[in-house]
């Protein structure tokens, strides 16, 4: 859009990829475990199993997610092959919410509810959450000053 600017880029936290990280270090340390005489064949392939697994559910879970805060909008783009885009006009906004568990909190990881009148967004598994709102909550403040500013002028 004319005169818009990104504002920031919110980034995945690490705690999203759990089960894939499990899966390769299952991967890795399944060869190694003393199971039985013959079965280093069938351990190599189910260490090669579950390092597929492990790729293929990171392709899924990342999926080409991008979460991208302007000053005129919030953006959630997602899809490797087929995009799929998701847009927010600010000035539409009317709540925005933040869920962290108790892990969250720790790890400072959480999911960003942003709320229309219609619909609501979820942008889960968010680093810094918190941080992510305020940028939203001050992006939808100038733009209601700008707005205000602009109904006194005329």
């Amino acid at each position: 859009m004319e005169g818009e600017v990104v504002v920031c880029e919110a980034r995945f936290h690490y705690m999203l990829y759990w089960l894939p990280i499990l899966l390769t270090l299952l991967a890795i340390a399944l060869p190694f475990i003393p199971i039985g005489e013959n079965t280093m064949r069938y351990r190599l392939i189910f260490s090669g199993i579950f390092l597929v697994l492990a790729l293929l559910w990171y392709i899924v879970i990342n999926n080409g997610k991008k979460f991208v805060l302007t000053n005129k909008r919030i953006i959630l783009k997602t899809g490797i092959i087929m995009r799929n885009s998701k847009e927010l006009m600010l000035r539409k906004c009317e709540s925005i919410n933040v869920r962290q568990s108790i892990l969250g909190r720790i790890l400072n990881y959480g999911d960003v509810v942003v709320s229309t009148g219609e619909e609501k967004d979820v942008f889960k598994y968010i680093w810094s959450p918190m941080t992510f709102s305020t940028k939203v909550n001050e992006q939808i403040d100038k733009i209601s000053i700008s707005a205000n500013g602009a109904d006194t002028t005329n």
